[in-house]
């Protein structure tokens, strides 16, 4: 597990993108590992791009000094701090915007991660066939968790994450 980034570290930031990016080949080259395996990487590979952006979001909070920054680790709750206090950062507004874009990744992300800590988290199972199902077999969801589709979703989700900590690096080198 990488480091909290407490401090002005960029490198924090990337290298919680690296490790995310890591998981991510470790989980296409295990594919025929154990499912609880491959769903621990896929959890992982979702904490580590959604703790980039809580990471960026907390560094702009600090910055523009909003009290309490420090206790909050979802980009909702900072959303809300930085809405609270009136401050109007372009950086947190560009994440918001991305946050509520249903096509963006990072909507996707933030939607992933609030399902992980959900009551069922991220060891969903798909419902066994049976009489009232019994297509399940031949229409799989591209889109279930380690289907092609949900890996294609963490690559984009990890493209989009370098994308804006490529903008609010910027930012971070200027404070």
């Amino acid at each position: 597990m990488s480091r909290m980034v407490r401090e002005n570290e960029i490198s924090g930031l990337r290298e919680r993108l690296f490790f995310a990016r890591d998981l991510l080949k470790t989980l296409r080259a295990e594919a025929g590992d154990s499912v609880g395996h491959r769903l621990a990487l896929r959890g992982a590979v979702v904490f580590h791009l959604y703790s980039v952006l809580v990471g960026m979001a907390r560094q702009s909070a600090k910055s523009y000094q909003v009290p309490g920054y420090d206790d909050l680790i979802s980009l909702a709750v900072l959303e809300q701090a930085f809405a609270n206090t009136g401050v109007r950062a372009p950086e947190m507004q560009l994440l918001t915007q991305a946050r509520r874009d249903r096509s963006d990744p990072v909507c996707w992300l933030d939607l992933e991660l609030r399902a992980a800590v959900g009551a069922a988290g991220l060891a969903r199972r798909a419902t066994p066939p049976g009489e009232t199902n019994a297509l399940a077999l031949r229409a799989e969801d591209p889109y279930a968790p380690l289907a092609d589709g949900d890996l294609e979703r963490l690559q984009k989700a990890a493209d989009r994450v370098e994308e804006l900590l490529g903008l609010f690096g910027t930012y971070m080198d200027e404070w």
